[in-house]
């Protein structure tokens, strides 16, 4: 007798240039455990999604149930035939090992391995092969009593805490790992995802003690609001376009199709396929970049409010004129009001509606990309808002302990503030959970969309010295050092997964430590993947880094 194990590894990527992708486990050809791992390809398919996703089947003697293996994935591209695709490290802040295993039993489900998260959470596309395409949302409330998928009135872009703006509510599933989901067959409203796009939506939660709370997507695409204004929970009758984006409605977005300024809709690949027309070829070494750094809200000199993408695309002429061929944008992700730079970002995956949101962005990279010129984007992972109330703090819990997307340490009776508790890390805001999955794929997927989608060709990583150095805890100063340990984690795993996404990333961090991991490799090294650190603006590579070693990832 046998038990057959079903091993899957997915992407949550389209035409990622993988071939060869095989699944190494620590067994042998019979399934008996072995010192030496065996390797077997893998089929691929395409999940329901329309990704690609890499399956096997492998049988195991049933004499063995109880036996714990272990196993992970390895790849090939052009240029790099054994990639290890497992990118994150075991949750152990001793280890630095990149594996998954199971324990052999009757009826095990599949052991599966999301490279990205993209697909599993937020509101996505559910092909059909006979039918429309139907809608899933998805949640992470590991602390939820119950959550309610509520549709609100686009007239309005904003649920009071009363429900005041609510159209519509749905009732969610809790399913595996902490997720609510509500899809088609739940409802006959999520029948068709077409239908849905445009549909402004939040999730009221139902937290650990009873006490309900209306909360935003986190992996939205979109925020309803170009504004400031926050109702803070009251009845709101004003225009939507005057609220602020981390409060108001997410709202439903076809990532496969792109918006023009006329309201014109193209399908994503014709809107891409003049992305070269210019016939300049895009920089492809560090050394070479001559880089403008760029405010967007700052081009908003001679009107009264900020500048948008729509005044950056009008720069862009500007920037070849000064011999630039690389501009490296301010945060541009959703973030409270206009007034700040964009350093307490809430939505990671929507560009700043006040900007002019995710289609102008992809509009933005084009027209530097016919000019001969790469975009790098500033991301924040360190400058995590305290305030981001309908946001990420207190999501499904007012416990500070079960606070789910920041580090708490002890219990509130520990300290004479029960905040003493969070991870102070010289920036505003507490410092990141980097020991949840959840958590870092929040990031993680976040840079892998702005990749694949928006067509980003790099990334400047703000103040990482937070993230792996400066932790503390906020009661005495007393230095974090499991936090410090899973933020290098974190890095790690970041570099490690846009290497596999696309290797001719730049990806450089403002960095105060000068420790050499920085610059060593990640992706077929114990480093932390970076091409170079910086200090505010300025870019170091390290002295003993040729550029050819800062390449061989």
């Amino acid at each position: 007798m046998t038990v057959n194990v079903q091993f899957r590894f997915r992407s949550g990527l389209p035409l990622l240039a993988f071939d060869n992708v095989r699944l190494r486990g620590s067994w042998d050809e019979q399934g008996h455990p072995s010192n030496d791992w065996t390797s077997v390809p893998m089929q691929r398919s395409r999940d329901e999604d329309g990704y690609d996703v890499f399956v096997i089947r492998v049988p195991f003697p049933d004499d063995e149930i109880g036996t714990h293996f272990r196993w992970g994935i390895e790849l090939g591209r052009p240029g790099a035939s054994s990639l290890w695709a497992i990118a994150g490290e075991l949750d152990d802040e001793a280890s630095s090992r990149r594996e998954r295993s199971f324990d052999l039993q009757q009826g095990i489900g599949p052991q599966i391995y999301y490279l990205t998260w993209i697909g599993r959470l937020g509101a996505n596309r559910v092909e059909k092969r006979d039918a429309a395409d139907g809608i899933r949302f998805s949640v992470w409330a590991p602390n939820a009593r119950d959550v309610l998928l509520v549709l609100a009135d686009p007239a309005i872009g904003y649920i009071a805490d009363d429900g005041t703006g609510a159209v519509a509510t749905i009732k969610m599933r809790r399913t595996v790992d902490g997720f609510w989901i509500a899809e088609t067959g739940d409802d006959d409203g999520l029948l068709d995802f077409d239908s849905m796009v445009g549909t402004p939506y939040m999730y009221r939660v139902t937290k650990d003690d009873g006490s309900l709370a209306y909360r935003t997507d986190i992996w939205s695409l979109m925020q309803i609001g170009d504004g400031d204004f926050d109702p803070d929970g009251a009845t709101y009758h004003g225009s939507p376009a005057a609220l602020d984006g981390p409060q108001s409605c997410s709202v439903v977005c076809d990532p496969k199709r792109v918006v023009l300024p006329s309201g014109q809709e193209l399908a994503a690949e014709a809107f891409w396929a003049d992305e070269f027309a210019g016939g300049r070829k895009l920089p492809d070494r560090l050394e070479d970049l001559v880089i403008y750094e760029l405010h967007v809200g700052a081009l908003g000199f001679g009107k009264a409010a900020p500048g948008t993408l729509d005044d950056a695309i009008a720069f862009v002429e500007h920037f070849s004129a000064l011999g630039v061929n690389a501009v490296e944008l301010l945060p541009i992700a959703e973030f409270e009001t206009r007034a700040n730079w964009g350093y307490g970002t809430s939505h990671f995956f929507a560009a700043d509606q006040g900007a002019g949101g995710t289609d102008r962005l992809k509009m933005f990279v084009k027209v530097c990309h016919q000019r001969g010129i790469v975009v790098i984007l500033d991301v924040c992972y360190n400058h995590f808002d305290p305030d981001g109330e309908r946001a990420q703090w207190a999501y499904d819990s007012n416990d500070h302990t079960r606070n789910i997307y920041y580090w708490y340490e002890g219990n509130p009776g520990d300290y004479a503030d029960p905040r003493g508790g969070y991870i102070d890390n010289i920036s505003t805001g507490w410092a990141p959970r980097f020991d949840e999955e959840a958590v870092r794929q929040l990031f993680i997927s976040s840079a892998a969309f702005l990749v694949s989608v928006c067509h980003i060709d790099g990334f400047r990583l703000d103040q990482t010295s937070s993230i792996h150095q400066y932790p503390v805890l906020h009661a005495d100063g007393r230095r974090a050092d499991r936090a410090a340990a899973f933020g290098a984690k974190f890095l790690k795993q970041w570099t490690r997964t846009m290497r596999l996404i696309k290797p001719q990333l730049f990806l450089t961090a403002e960095d105060y430590s000068d420790w050499s991991a920085m610059t060593e490799p990640s992706l077929t090294g114990d480093g932390l993947g970076f091409d170079a650190t910086c200090t505010a603006i300025f870019i170091t590579t390290s002295s003993n880094i040729t550029a050819a070693h800062r390449r061989s990832y």
